[in-house]
Formats: C-alpha cells, sequence, structure tokens
C-alpha cells in the first residue's frame, strides 16, 4: 500500500498528527560491501500494527495522538526494479523509533537499516582487486568480463562486459558454483548497472552428470546513470531441484544498435541469502 490516503480523516473532528521520513541510510560492517541502496520507501508500523507503506518525503498522518508510541520502519524496495512490486526488503532489520505524539505536531524519522544478523554473502564483489564473472558460456575470447577504469560507480574499478558487431554474444557465469541455497527463504541478487543496451540476468542451474540449465530472470533496459536493482531469486530456487547455482548475465547485439560497441557496467555485485 503505497502513498495511503488520508481522506478518511476529513469528517473526525480530532487533529491528526504526523510523520515524516525524508531519508533512508544503511549503515553496513567492512566485509558487508557498498552502503549504497535504493531504499524508496517506508513501511511503517505502528505498536505492531501496519499504518502503510510509503514513497519518501510523504507525510504520514495518525489520529490516535497522545501517548509515546513504538514506530518500526522497514525498507522498502521495488522487486525486480519493477515499480509495480512494492515490498519490504527482508535483508535488512527495520529501525525502530519511541515517538511521543501530539496533535498536528510533525515529527521526523531519518531511518537507518542494517543487515540481519543471519545474513550470508555469497558473492560481495567491487571489483577493485577481483572478477568473479570468469565462466565464459559463449566461448569467445573477444567478449570476456574485464575490470575497467572506464566508468565507476564507486572505487577505481567496475565489471565491463562488451559486444560488437562482429563479436556478438556474450554469455558468462560466476566462477563458483553455490550449493545448499535455502528453499522457501530470502534469495537476493544486489547490483548496480549502466548500460547503453538491454541485458538479462539469471541463474544457471547445474546438477551432476547432467547439462547446466539456464533461466533469465529478467532484462534490464539502458540507463545512462547508475542505478540499483534488487532481483529474488527466492521462486527460482524453490521450486527447482538443482544441486548448485552460478550467476548468470547474457548481453547480445543488435543491429538497430545506434553506436559500434553495446555496453555494460556492473559494480557492487551482492549475491546473498538469509
Amino acid at each position: 500500500m503505497l502513498l495511503l490516503s488520508c481522506s478518511f480523516f476529513e469528517d473526525d473532528p480530532l487533529d491528526p498528527a504526523y510523520i515524516h521520513i525524508d531519508s533512508h541510510s544503511i549503515s553496513v560492517k567492512p566485509e558487508q560491501g557498498s552502503a549504497h541502496h535504493d531504499i524508496s520507501d517506508s513501511w511503517v508500523y505502528l505498536d505492531g500494527s501496519l499504518l502503510g507503506a510509503y514513497e519518501k518525503g510523504t507525510d504520514i498522518p495518525w489520529l490516535d495522538a497522545g501517548g509515546n508510541n513504538q514506530i518500526l520502519v522497514f525498507p522498502g524496495i521495488r522487486d525486480n526494479g519493477i515499480r509495480s512490486l512494492p515490498t519490504i526488503y527482508p535483508m535488512l532489520r527495520p529501525d525502530t523509533f519511541q515517538v511521543n505524539f501530539e496533535p498536528l505536531n510533525m515529527d521526523t524519522l531519518k531511518p537507518v537499516y542494517r543487515y540481519f544478523d543471519d545474513v550470508v554473502f555469497l558473492i560481495n564483489e567491487g571489483f577493485e582487486f577481483g572478477n568473479f564473472l570468469t565462466v565464459d558460456l559463449d566461448l569467445n575470447e573477444n567478449t570476456k568480463v574485464v575490470r575497467s577504469r572506464d566508468d565507476a560507480f564507486e572505487g577505481n574499478y567496475s565489471a565491463k562486459l562488451q559486444v560488437d558487431s562482429e563479436n556478438i554474444a556474450l554469455e558468462v557465469a560466476s566462477e563458483f558454483v553455490y550449493t545448499g541455497l535455502p528453499n522457501g527463504r530470502p534469495v537476493y541478487l544486489e547490483l548496480h548497472y549502466k548500460n547503453d543496451h538491454p541485458f538479462s540476468v539469471g541463474l544457471l542451474g547445474e546438477r551432476i552428470e547432467a547439462s547446466p540449465t539456464r533461466f533469465y530472470k529478467l532484462t534490464l533496459r539502458p540507463t545512462d546513470e547508475w542505478k540499483k536493482v534488487y532481483i529474488n531469486f527466492q521462486e527460482e530456487i524453490t521450486f527447482t531441484d538443482f544441486q548448485g547455482y552460478r550467476l548468470l548475465f547474457g548481453l547480445q547485439w543488435e543491429e538497430d544498435h545506434i553506436s559500434d560497441t553495446a555496453t555494460v557496467y556492473l559494480d557492487n555485485v551482492k549475491f546473498l541469502h538469509r
């Protein structure tokens, strides 16, 4: 529920109090990588009951003002980068506030989120010192993923994926096979990206004595600014029976592309579960 309507206050003689949330931040430990995020919404609970989910900057009314109340603010994302899929991000714990509501007063909250203690980081890669995208599925030496100084979201390096009219396909998977991923539990890929051509992200399912199976989750549209996406792989892990998985990236040249090359940059890749 986003941008919760306040119309139910119109005929009520009582004056509401207000909560205003104008910023979000994440506090990370050194081993948890970047603190940059794309938390877009606040899921607000008051004394255990959901008030609603609100976009940043919304004035949130509360009619039963008076007394000391506990406010829990959960971080909200758009699952798989899709605006119509708002959800609580399950890897980050909510922030807690004690608020003494008074009618017509505005309390401004600035929640700080932290990863839950049981979050497991399978990949946490900023490409400053290494590159985990080394399994070259297209078997073309000219389309290998490289560390690049051309454009980095933060730090000095990012991963660069590139194709052209003579080398039209790039398909690469992560170096390691990840096993023991939990069924029915959150499994996410966090990713910063910048691209002038669509590219696809998914998983490569593997089992002993069988060919790997590709299943792409989504295709990300071009953006000339760095963006962050949270890709939810819980369903894929829960409803398949592979013994292990690799992350999978694909980039395909198209004849109508506006330049001589099609390029994707990746940074701050986190593959994590609870």
